[in-house]
């Protein structure tokens, strides 16, 4: 036992002693931050994890949201389209007119009247022969704007004007 109060009593052991407390106490601080870093790191993990997940989700939202404005557009664009093909407001009124024209030229003009019917029993034959029979179904295929009975109705409009 003398050896061993001996030997605390000697410098180098106190010296000893400190330095093991000391590096005791490093490592515990290691161990405890670098435990603290880890737990940190996960938790940033996580967080990277969920601002993509939500990044991912925002980002779908708005592919689907473009897509269906786009498929919008295709919709507002065949719309436009089709009411350009329409009669619009200056053809109806031009159509008046000319509707106009015929009943004056009819009570004004005795000879008139008698051409002008030929005319349009002849225009509306040709239009009931082109609602039936072999011919809608060739224009139904190549599909004309008006097709013979559109310069029939003109050649009327030209003589009504004449």
């Amino acid at each position: 036992m003398e050896i061993l109060l001996t030997a605390l009593a000697h410098p180098f052991t106190w010296g000893l002693g400190l330095g093991l407390v000391f590096a005791a106490w490093a490592f515990f601080s290691g161990w405890a931050g670098k435990r603290a870093l880890r737990r940190e790191v996960r938790r940033l993990e996580e967080h990277c994890r969920t601002a993509a997940a939500l990044n991912a989700k925002g980002t779908q939202a708005m592919q689907e949201e473009t897509d269906g404005l786009k498929e919008q557009v295709r919709n507002l664009q065949i719309t436009v389209a089709e009411l350009k093909n329409k009669p619009d407001r200056a053809e109806l009124q031009k159509l008046y007119v000319l509707d106009k024209a015929a009943e004056l030229m009819t009570e004004r003009a005795p000879g008139f009247a008698a051409v002008w019917q030929a005319a349009v029993k002849e225009a509306q034959a040709e239009m009931d022969k082109t609602a039936t029979g072999f011919l809608p179904w060739i224009r139904r295929i190549v599909h004309p704007a008006l097709g013979s009975g559109g310069g029939g109705e003109d050649a009327g409009g030209a003589q009504a004007g004449e």
